[in-house]
């Protein structure tokens, strides 16, 4: 069985979308998110010298979870 969205492993900063850079899009499956979407955590890199930080979300957790 697949891990819910929310639970999933956060993906490396540079195979993220920008839409799921900017948490309109789960973090984990790339559909549009709703009301409703989970707070998963911060995706970091670096590029030279800068720092590159992104706050991501992810589908609702399954009912009954």
């Amino acid at each position: 069985m697949a891990a819910a969205c929310a639970d999933a492993p956060l993906p490396d900063y540079w195979d993220l979308t920008i839409e799921q850079l900017r948490g309109l899009e789960c973090v984990a499956c790339g559909d549009r998110l709703g009301p409703g979407s989970v707070y998963r955590g911060v995706v970091t890199t670096r590029e030279g010298g800068a720092l590159l930080d992104a706050d991501v979300r992810a589908c609702p957790r399954a009912a009954g979870r």
